[in-house]
């Protein structure tokens, strides 16, 4: 008990340490700004229907954008991008307690602070969406048009598309709303475990350039047809849909056993890093 609370500790007073820095806000407010391309073409796109849309359904329709997850990706990595998160009170912290202990205050200092970006990636589209829109579960027949897989659909003209007509035959807007914010939650967990496993051993930087050519990567194999073998596919639920169901066991258990897998690699390698040398 007295361990798990130097944890929470620890990763407390990391959260207020950051939030101190200007890269953190900028990182937060990229976050923040890159959905308005892709909110003003799907309210663009709402208003020429003359139908109001549900209040969700447009973070809906830009957490499927392909693009918006790369640029709310850059906007995060940008928050992360000083791990290993050495700082003045590291090597007080780590007179206190054992490395490993720190090591999982990292992880679920990762964990808060990405549960925070996808909360304020979201609000922006949900609170601009109240003047065109309604409250509850149903599909707005906007949405509905832009599911059908027609070619030069409705949407086109306006450069959106939301082709998951499965997914909104099985889950109502409130249900997919959640599953897009886990989804988009442990994706941004992972890719931040992944930057901190990977500097331990390389550096900040190369950590960061590693990290983000993995992103690239996932992009350009959704590009080549080899989406499945992407990461970044996991952060959108309609893409585990089908007509049998939305099957959410899939992407959320395949992103917590990476987290996992990174745990006990970082917790080998954490007794041989020596963090003096991180805090450049």
């Amino acid at each position: 008990m007295k361990n798990i609370k130097s944890i929470l500790i620890m990763a407390k007073n990391l959260f207020f340490y950051e939030w101190s820095e200007k890269r953190v806000i900028m990182g937060f407010l990229v976050g923040m700004v890159t959905p308005f391309y892709w909110l003003k073409n799907f309210l663009n796109y709402a208003v020429s229907t003359g139908e109001p849309v549900n209040i969700l359904e447009a973070f809906l329709v830009i957490e499927h954008e392909g693009g918006s997850i790369l640029f709310l990706t850059l906007g995060w990595l940008l928050v992360v991008s000083d791990a290993p998160f050495v700082n003045g009170n590291t090597y007080y912290s780590l007179y206190r307690t054992k490395k490993r202990s720190w090591n999982s205050a990292m992880v679920c200092y990762i964990f808060v602070q990405a549960a925070f970006y996808t909360i304020l990636s979201a609000l922006p589209a949900v609170l601009i969406s109240l003047p065109y829109g309604f409250k509850g579960k149903m599909w707005s027949n906007p949405v509905y048009m832009l599911s059908l897989d027609i070619e030069q659909g409705p949407g086109a003209e306006y450069g959106i598309s939301f082709l998951h007509q499965n997914m909104m035959r099985r889950m109502n807007v409130p249900q997919t709303f959640a599953a897009a914010l886990l989804c988009l939650f442990l994706y941004l967990a992972v890719t931040g475990v992944i930057l901190y496993t990977l500097s331990l051993p390389f550096g900040s930087v190369r950590g960061l350039i590693i990290t983000f050519m993995v992103q690239i990567g996932g992009t350009g194999l959704s590009f080549l047809g080899l989406g499945k073998l992407a990461l970044i596919r996991y952060a959108r639920p309609g893409n585990f849909a089908d007509y049998a169901g939305v099957h959410l066991m899939k992407p959320t258990g395949t992103m917590l056993a990476v987290v996992i897998v990174l745990v006990v690699l970082e917790n080998l390698l954490i007794g041989r890093v020596d963090l003096g040398t991180k805090a450049s």
